[in-house]
């Protein structure tokens, strides 16, 4: 899979922070060799320490994290018992329709991993846009798991989803 919705330089953010501290997690654990400042910026340095870890993964080193990088990067995590609730690319943790990008597309995949799991919830298309199908599955999850329904992936919602796939 492709995908155009990146992580590149230039970016700023938790979800950058996050990216600099899983790659610094992969430098203490002898994967790569660059230590990063965490500072939520993506520069130079996370540049060169992404750019160290595709090289490992024996893709395309280009420093930008896209849905291969990304995913390997949090498998690994999985793979050391390393539980994290930020597997997906996004700076603001606020998800609605209209969006479109990896995040939306991750968040899809995972609410299909939990319908698979559980009857109640229905599957979803897994096309990265937050379309009417995405919204009424994420109004389900909502009601199922008592949050404030909204059909909008905010702050609870993410964390909820993003705890019960990791489980």
């Amino acid at each position: 899979m492709t995908t155009s919705h990146l992580v590149k330089k230039g970016d700023y953010g938790i979800t950058v922070y996050k990216l600099q501290a899983y790659l610094n997690i992969m430098q203490t654990l002898g994967f790569i060799k660059n230590k990063i400042n965490l500072d939520g910026v993506y520069g130079d340095q996370t540049v060169k320490s992404v750019t160290e870890w595709q090289t490992y993964i024996r893709v395309q080193p280009d420093g930008i994290i896209g849905y291969t990088t990304w995913n390997t990067l949090v498998n690994q995590l999985k793979q050391q018992q390393i539980t994290t609730n930020i597997p997906i690319a996004n700076i603001s943790f606020y998800l609605a329709s209209g969006q479109q990008g990896l995040a939306v597309y991750k968040m899809q995949e995972y609410i299909n991993d939990l319908a698979s799991k559980n009857p109640c919830l229905k599957p979803i298309p897994i096309d990265g846009v937050y379309g009417p199908r995405t919204r009424i599955a994420v109004q389900q999850y909502q009601y199922l798991s008592n949050l404030a329904i909204d059909g909008i992936i905010g702050a609870m919602t993410w964390d909820h989803i993003v705890n019960a796939y990791n489980k």
